[in-house]
């Protein structure tokens, strides 16, 4: 008798459990649903999410939409031939899971060229580093015509992820699509869950794009300057086999201090060798830190952030997209 009523309590508890799992995946389809990724088979990227999938997200802002037949945040499909004029590449800010898709920096500067295909295969962990060991792959794949542009959110990198993305040993962002950890990714909720923990942990993931903290990090040496030199020098001839530019995009960290300042990294010395060394190789450096001080000083309007994380800080919201879609088209318009 005292063992029927064990297992019957266990049988209420497993029931309760499941019923809120139930219930907590079900209020996950909606806020935190996010595809499970893969290998990118044609190494443009690391890994590239499920196709046509619906996505949503609110943890930080609120946005929803769909991947497109490769698996990007796009608002068209990709056809093989197609012409792209711009070719986007970056981290979790160009994927732009954060905003609604039509918000977007690919999106918003697409509209603005009016129509020209403005194609982005931004992706989470995607760093400059990273997508320098792609952009060769990139390009022979889909031939921008005018512009890459190549997204960062630092400019302080190790001289050996730069040693490893020169001579090609870089490690790949690996995927667990199988097994027990793929199987666990299919549960929304659990996979809120798993990322929570790692945010706890500092482990940021893949959404952590930094290498290195401005703060603590040196000043560059001879040696990361030579690095950064070979790798915008063999960039430049990359994206000219396809007729293109680069364009370097740097939209820096931001955050507010107690007296309400914008925040920006101490890094002036590091975006001047960003900028010689791009003048130098024939890359165009774009720096978007005048520009985000600009608009909190006249309209007090934040690039990152959301009603719904912290104030100023994170990932960029629809007006940091705005403002680098902005200054992209005012820089293609001159025709640099």
């Amino acid at each position: 008798m005292r063992t029927k009523r064990v297992l019957w309590s266990l049988g209420k508890v497993f029931a309760a459990g499941c019923t809120a799992l139930a219930v907590l995946t079900g209020i996950c389809l909606f806020y935190y649903n996010i595809p499970t990724h893969f290998p990118s088979p044609d190494g443009a990227t690391d890994y590239r999410w499920e196709p046509d999938t619906f996505y949503s997200r609110g943890t930080e802002g609120f946005a929803w939409g769909k991947t497109n037949n490769e698996g990007y945040v796009n608002l068209v499909d990709y056809r093989p031939g197609m012409p792209v004029q711009v070719l986007v590449m970056g981290s979790s800010h160009m994927e732009a899971y954060h905003v609604p898709p039509e918000e977007s920096t690919a999106s918003r500067l697409n509209a603005r060229l009016g129509g020209e295909s403005v194609y982005s295969i931004g992706v989470s962990g995607h760093t400059l580093p990273t997508c320098l060991c792609n952009l060769a792959a990139a390009v022979e794949k889909y031939r921008p015509s005018a512009y890459v542009v190549l997204e960062t959110g630092t400019l302080f990198f190790s001289e050996a992820n730069l040693e490893a993305a020169l001579n090609g040993s870089l490690a790949e962002i690996p995927s667990h699509a199988g097994g027990l950890v793929g199987l666990l990714q299919q549960n929304q909720f659990l996979r809120l869950c798993y990322a929570q923990l790692k945010g706890f942990l500092g482990q940021g993931g893949q959404d952590s794009e930094a290498e290195a903290s401005p703060d603590s990090a040196p000043a560059a040496s001879a040696r990361t300057a030579d690095l950064l030199d070979a790798l915008l020098g063999r960039a430049a001839e990359t994206a000219a086999s396809s007729g293109a530019k680069i364009i370097l995009l740097y939209q820096p960290s931001t955050q507010l201090s107690p007296e309400g300042q914008l925040l920006t990294p101490e890094d002036g010395e590091q975006r001047a060798l960003f900028s010689s060394l791009c003048e130098k190789n024939g890359l165009l450096f774009l720096d978007m830190t005048k520009r985000f001080h600009e608009e909190y000083e006249s309209r007090h309007i934040l690039p990152h952030g959301f009603i719904n994380s912290s104030v100023g800080s994170g990932h960029l919201n629809s007006a940091g997209h705005a403002m680098i879609a902005e200054e992209l088209y005012k820089l293609i318009e001159e025709g640099a």
